[in-house]
């Protein structure tokens, strides 16, 4: 008995143990981190440049400014003539602006990326892929359920195109406020949220139709009031950039410090540095978007 007492005792100090232990995060110099997110809306179009910082640093991240920065056409990865000069316009933000009525690109464009950072030059290769075909926005009245309370929930009708590999973010405002916690975006694969299904052509499950609803805190859907503006954006993604979506969702959703959680890891990108052939911290992607909005009325 005293035995069982003893271990009873000392599991229960281990399972309430409050000290705090502080690992080294092996940080060493900042690097480039590039977030290059362009579409093929005739607006203008932004690529942040910021440095990396150690993982405890409680700050935001220092800018990058005085760089160039310019996309292409290319063709087998060699740059037509098509190009577009992003102007540095401070904190880190560097912007092309469109005439009325132009865009990037089409579906099926290879662009290349270039950064030129003093002596350090930077560069990357995609693609913008096609998106899925957006039916419709539904709004149906859902009965109380474990975890939904009663009331007129959205659902996004989008079926993904014909061809396995296709990928996507769905993007929602709602009245006018873009939700961008990582719980509130979604990442498609072949109307699915994985690669392996061997889905295709079909209509985005039911997980995904339903994730445009904006969320409370603890991840719980809120039902529509009457008045309220649905807007929706299915983005066309690379592999490079699905994958990276993924990986950064993980991470940043990973907070709990718990036995169980996953190794924090940089997200894997596209970039790289020309010189090393390292791979640079961020992704290039340009994206086609389909869009669809709807109001709830009485």
């Amino acid at each position: 008995m005293k035995k069982l007492l003893l271990l009873l005792a000392l599991s229960f100090s281990l399972f309430h143990c409050t000290d705090p232990v502080d690992l080294p995060s092996r940080f060493e110099e900042p690097e480039l981190v590039v977030e290059a997110w362009l579409t093929n809306k005739s607006e203008p179009q932004t690529i942040l440049l910021t440095e990396s910082q150690d993982y405890y640093a409680n700050r935001l991240p220092t800018p990058v400014t005085g760089a160039q920065v310019i996309v292409c056409e290319t063709v087998d990865a060699t740059p037509t003539s098509n190009c577009f000069v992003f102007e540095d316009e401070g904190e880190g933000r560097y912007v092309w602006t469109p005439a009325p009525g132009e865009t990037i690109g089409e579906v099926g464009t290879e662009f290349g990326l270039g950064v030129q950072r003093g002596e350090e030059q930077y560069t990357s290769v995609t693609t913008m892929n096609r998106t899925a075909i957006i039916d419709s926005i539904s709004f149906q009245f859902e009965e109380a359920s474990i975890g939904n309370d009663e009331g007129i929930y959205a659902q996004l009708y989008a079926r993904d195109q014909v061809g396995i590999g296709d990928a996507y973010l769905i993007r929602t405002r709602i009245n006018d406020t873009l939700l961008l916690r990582p719980f509130e975006l979604s990442s498609v694969y072949d109307a699915t949220f994985d690669p392996g299904t061997e889905t295709d052509g079909i209509t985005f499950i039911f997980p995904i139709r339903f994730s445009i609803n904006k969320l409370d805190d603890d991840g719980a859907p809120i039902p529509l009031v009457e008045g309220d503006k649905v807007e929706v954006e299915v983005w066309s993604l690379s592999q490079e950039a699905f994958f990276f979506l993924n990986v950064a969702g993980d991470q940043i959703v990973n907070g709990g410090s718990g036995l169980f959680d996953i190794p924090v890891v940089s997200s894997p990108g596209n970039v790289f540095n020309v010189d090393s052939g390292e791979r640079a911290l961020g992704v290039f992607n340009v994206a086609a978007i389909a869009a669809a909005e709807r109001t709830l009325e009485e």
